[in-house]
């Protein structure tokens, strides 16, 4: 390995070429991927069980879930830039550790304001993850490989938290809800002793710029209007995505008098099928030359009947996993969307980390805010209105440029 030069945009960046990761990287971080979001996702078919445990409110959960997204609305658009000064590996080093930390005081919590730490320290390790994965399989992969292993990471988000739909289910009932999140410290330690295999990919350095200068650089697309409206077509299906995720396993339990566990397994499997399938679909049509605009524009028709199909009581359990998976599908497709289209915002004058950056930003803040706004409501009319209002606000922001037919394929998260 040695050192090597280029400019970008008149800054000198120091780089060692080192590509030496493989398959057990790719695993090794999916694995840290998957972990890191399967907190949420075990946390919320069992708020009742853990609220009424801890002598909360029910509501208090909303509150603890969205601490989890705090970290990430904070520090998104900042967190790209720390990982390439201290590197992807020491990052993940990091970060595995202080997420099982988050699992010990979950573990442990007899109030709600311990628990309430314990997700807020799983949120910041979050943050390690976010940015520390990709920039691993970045860093450490080429060719063929590293196209594979950065598809494969796109999907982490939603199947981590399927994945903990799956954990929290057995404990639904009789069982100590604790066992969960213990069994995911154990796994967080597991990708702790993993993380001491992945490659080193050295930090990279700007020279000759100054602070300041560096500092004007991450934050100029947010003078650039196109990529503000572009930020809010992606929050937006995210923010409406994530809420379904956090109430429908309660939802479809209630209203359809299926027991909580059953409820969580079905969407757990229908999130990892449909938002898989709606990622690799969008990537087809519009590697076809298929129309960006038409298709966000249809799906956004789609996804609002799901939501209704999927929330609306007189709809019978069958028709309403149909909208289930209608609707997961529609998220897919909208995200493809929004990723694809991220090349041509960014154009000559801004790099595609900035673009991406405040895009995620804005998903982040909307992450946020989703568990009070969802856990605020309980009637399936609130839920429709919220992703009706949220869908047309979409549509209104997506950017002119979308309507270029040449937008890359992507898988979408």
């Amino acid at each position: 390995m040695s050192p090597q030069g280029r400019v970008e945009n008149g800054t000198i960046m120091v780089v060692t070429a080192t590509k030496q990761g493989g398959w057990l990287t790719i695993l090794v971080v999916y694995g840290i991927g998957l972990g890191a979001m399967s907190l949420v996702g075990i946390l919320s078919p069992l708020a009742v069980r853990v609220t009424a445990d801890l002598h909360a409110p029910a509501a208090a959960i909303g509150l603890t879930i969205a601490l989890f997204s705090l970290p990430a609305a904070v520090m998104a658009m900042v967190g790209g830039g720390i990982v390439d000064r201290v590197g992807p590996r020491r990052t993940l080093v990091l970060a595995a550790p202080v997420l099982a930390l988050a699992d010990a005081v979950v573990f442990l919590a007899r109030d709600v304001w311990l628990l309430d730490v314990g997700v807020l320290l799983a949120g910041v390790g979050y943050v390690g993850v976010l940015n520390g994965g990709a920039a691993m399989l970045m860093g450490s992969l080429d060719g063929a490989i590293r196209t594979k292993g950065m598809a494969l990471w796109s999907t982490y988000a939603p199947v981590g938290f399927s994945v903990g739909l799956l954990v929290a289910a057995p404990f639904t009932t009789a069982a100590d809800w604790r066992v969960a999140p213990a069994l995911h410290g154990a796994f967080m330690l597991l990708c702790c002793a993993g993380t001491l295999i992945l490659p080193q990919v050295p930090p990279r350095k700007a020279e000759g710029v100054p602070v300041r200068g560096q500092v004007t650089r991450l934050f100029a697309a947010l003078r650039r209007r196109d990529v503000l409206l572009l930020a809010v077509s992606a929050a937006m299906p995210s923010m409406i995505s994530y809420g379904t995720s956090l109430v429908a396993a309660t939802y479809l339990a209630r209203v359809h008098g299926v027991s909580l566990a059953a409820s969580a397994s079905i969407v757990a499997v229908a999130k990892i099928a449909a938002v898989l399938l709606g990622g690799t679909v969008t990537g087809t049509l519009l590697a076809r030359d298929f129309p960006p605009r038409t298709l966000f524009t249809i799906m956004v028709g789609v996804g609002m009947a799901a939501q209704f199909l999927l929330f609306f009581p007189g709809s019978p359990l069958t028709l309403a996993v149909v909208g289930l998976m209608g609707w997961l599908f529609t998220f897919g497709a909208l995200s493809g969307v929004c990723m694809a289209a991220m090349p041509l915002v960014a154009g000559q004058a801004l790099g595609g980390g900035t673009v991406a950056g405040t895009v995620n930003q804005f998903v982040s803040l909307a992450s946020f805010l989703t568990p009070t706004i969802y856990f605020a409501s309980s009637a399936w009319g609130g839920y429709v209105a919220i992703a009706l209002a949220g869908l047309a606000l979409a549509l209104v922001a997506l950017p002119g440029v979308v309507s270029a037919r040449r937008l890359a394929p992507v898988v979408s998260a």
